[in-house]
């Protein structure tokens, strides 16, 4: 069976909707709550601004090596959850299909519009392309156009999902891989995609 990401979107959504007392969502067995993009937005580029323009790289680099340890600790989460089993693990007829499923839960989560992958090399390389991302749309309203990527969190989340399926057993396969964005909607390109590889020793 292909995976059915409407399928996928439509029930974390309708889920999302239930939530306990102090705003946390009780899906796949990870924390998860609703807040605005926009917070995200000022606090990573705000980050970017106090670091200043000598450590703007560092800066780059430490929220690319939070967002691929977050994802890489809560896509292992879901993908140990009842939720997974019931939904995701049925379409799955390879290992490969867990890309599809991690990105189809990526965008009910509100991380970008439309996800499709463009290449897949098992192992060794993955190739995403994504829509409406709220880091690159955050940016632009808020500072215009850059000279570089910002979708930080999607660089990082990108690396994660291969090291989750290519890379050593939980917890070791963390920053097996290492992600690139070669195109921004920050940048004034019409869409954002992420390449990651093997890191380098």
């Amino acid at each position: 069976m292909a995976i059915d990401s409407h399928k996928i979107i439509h029930a974390i959504v309708e889920g999302s909707k239930i939530r306990d007392e102090k705003g946390i969502i009780p899906m796949f067995g990870v924390y998860l709550s609703v807040y605005f993009t926009s917070y995200y937005n000022i606090i990573s580029f705000d980050f970017l601004s106090k670091m200043g323009k000598r450590r703007a790289l560092e800066a780059e680099k430490l929220l690319i090596h939070a967002a691929q340890e977050c994802g890489y600790t809560t896509f292992h989460g879901i993908r140990r959850s009842w939720e997974w089993e019931e939904l995701v693990q049925p379409m799955l007829e390879t290992i490969d299909d867990q890309i599809q499923g991690f990105l189809s839960v990526a965008t009910a989560f509100g991380w970008g519009g439309e996800m499709e992958v463009i290449e897949l090399i098992p192992g060794n390389r993955l190739h995403f392309r994504v829509y409406e991302s709220y880091e690159s749309a955050g940016y632009l309203k808020r500072r215009g156009i850059a000279g570089s990527g910002k979708c930080f969190m999607l660089r990082g989340v990108a690396a994660a999902f291969m090291d989750l399926i290519y890379g050593d057993a939980y917890p070791d396969g963390c920053f097996t891989f290492s992600a690139a964005e070669p195109f921004c909607r920050a940048k004034g390109d019409t869409f954002c995609e992420f390449i990651a590889e093997k890191s380098s020793p």
